[in-house]
């Protein structure tokens, strides 16, 4: 385990950019297919399913992010490369559990009492994905709501960011995987808290340019269809800059241990 300098961290941004460059049209196509299946973890029961496979298809594009540094064209198979071996395939859903109830737990506990002042209606409909129901609730309870999210994926992104490819590049245990993810994180916070500001900057046009596309008034069928794409591939070209970032950080750290996922891998990117 390395403890690197705080400079890395811009060092990792700009080699994920390089990452994506050499292989823009495939990673994005694995991208979009990855938002696609998300889209199921709405899904009611079988959603929960989805959401525990996260993990699993993360390792998936990280394995593309490996593929594409030893310049290999990733397969599209690659992102299902986790569903090839039961046993780290298994590890990596023990994790999605983990990583749902320590969020969930986080959340909760930062939202205690406040969801008892809203209207029970008003609550039914945010508890069925009602977007406009948002703007019926006290700015004071809105924002509490919205740091609880934030802070519940911040811990479920913490306990996974390391693990994940240390289940999957490494065969480490799920235990294992998530004390010596969150020590190597704590050990470099330095560059961690250098690609975290650099990611809100780059993140601030993204939210900017949603926020146009979502205001723009309708158009035409057509021209909801070509930006409802465009914000579609701002999206995936983002969540693709930080697993790129993720897979350097991680191979810094660790080393990604590669040889020891078996010839099964080699055959998924070959």
């Amino acid at each position: 385990m390395q403890k690197l300098p705080a400079s890395r961290g811009l060092a990792w941004l700009t080699g994920s950019v390089a990452l994506l460059r050499a292989q823009w049209a495939r990673l994005i196509l694995i991208g979009l297919i990855l938002q696609f299946l998300m889209g199921f973890t709405q899904a009611g029961v079988l959603g929960i399913l989805f959401v525990l496979a996260v993990p699993a298809l993360t390792a998936g594009v990280l394995q593309a992010m490996f593929s594409v540094e030893q310049g290999i064209r990733p397969s599209l198979f690659t992102l299902f490369s986790a569903f090839t071996s039961p046993e780290r395939m298994m590890r990596l859903f023990v994790l999605g559990v983990v990583m749902i109830a320590a969020g969930t737990l986080t959340a909760g506990a930062m939202l205690a009492g406040s969801l008892e002042t809203l209207n029970p209606e008003l609550l039914a409909r945010l508890e069925s994905g009602e977007v406009e129901a948002l703007a019926l609730i006290d700015p004071v309870a809105l924002q509490r709501i919205v740091l609880s999210v934030i802070a519940g994926v911040a811990i479920s992104g913490s306990i996974g960011y390391f693990a994940i490819p240390l289940i999957w590049f490494q065969g480490k245990s799920t235990g294992t995987a998530i004390l010596n993810g969150l020590t190597g994180m704590f050990r470099n916070w330095l560059p961690f808290l250098v690609m975290g500001a650099l990611l809100v900057v780059v993140a601030i046009p993204v939210v900017i340019i949603i926020a146009v596309l979502f205001s723009r008034p309708g158009g035409g069928s057509g021209i909801s269809a070509i930006l409802t794409l465009i914000m579609l591939l701002v999206m995936v070209i983002y969540q693709l800059l930080l697993f790129g970032a993720q897979y350097l950080s991680f191979k810094e750290v660790f080393g990604t241990g590669q040889s020891d996922t078996g010839p099964e891998s080699n055959q998924l990117v070959a």
